[in-house]
């Protein structure tokens, strides 16, 4: 009876000890899968976390491109609005300073060459001998416009007898400062000439 005993009881610890190894696969495999499981779950949070800073990135980068864009746009448009207005400006200024910077005779202008008009820069010339023999103290009391010669112009003064022969190749002051010193040469000398050549630079010549 007591052998009989002994002989279940150890059965049923070696069945404990057997299933015991069993139950700790099986807590082990369930501890397995449930890790396994989290670490997915994560792995997947953080893929998708990821895809969305990307597509956020992304759209914010397309955002700064096309407000770096429109502001390029609208600097050039600006720009180009500016340059057309500084344009017409200048244009305009421009266009008024030739219209007031021209200046016209006032002397009477004699031409023998009939059927011709006078030039704008023979004109001009005169009208700047004009200013430029008033500072020398002189009055331009008209002026003629020889046969055939292009170039040449004879100017007549106020209460002078002489006439003075000058080209409009050359600048009009240096030949109204000629002229005054002639004159003041004529009158010191009391001579009383025909006319005085004034063409060429340096010389002056009388008649």
């Amino acid at each position: 009876m007591m052998k009989l005993l002994r002989s279940k009881k150890k059965k049923e610890v070696e069945a404990e000890e057997n299933s015991a190894p069993a139950r700790r696969q099986g807590r082990e495999n369930d501890n397995y899968r449930v890790g396994r499981t989290i670490a997915g779950e994560v792995f997947s949070d953080e893929r998708k976390a990821k895809s969305e800073r990307l597509k956020e990135r992304k759209r914010t980068k397309r955002k700064n491109v096309a407000t770096v864009f429109g502001v390029l746009v609208l600097i050039a448009l600006v720009a180009l609005v500016g340059v057309h207005y500084v344009s017409g400006l200048i244009e305009e200024n421009s266009a008024r300073s030739v219209v007031e910077e021209t200046p016209e005779p006032t002397v009477d202008i004699s031409d023998e060459n009939a059927g011709t008009e006078i030039s704008p820069r023979v004109k001009e010339f005169i009208a700047s001998l004009e200013k430029d023999a008033a500072i020398e103290g002189l009055t331009v009391d008209h002026v003629i416009l020889p046969l055939n010669k292009v170039r040449e112009i004879h100017v007549f003064l106020s209460d002078r007898n002489e006439y003075y022969k000058m080209t409009i190749d050359r600048d009009s002051a240096v030949q109204a400062e000629d002229m005054g010193r002639m004159v003041r040469y004529l009158n010191r000398k009391k001579i009383k000439a025909e006319y005085v050549d004034l063409r060429v630079e340096g010389k002056a010549y009388y008649k």
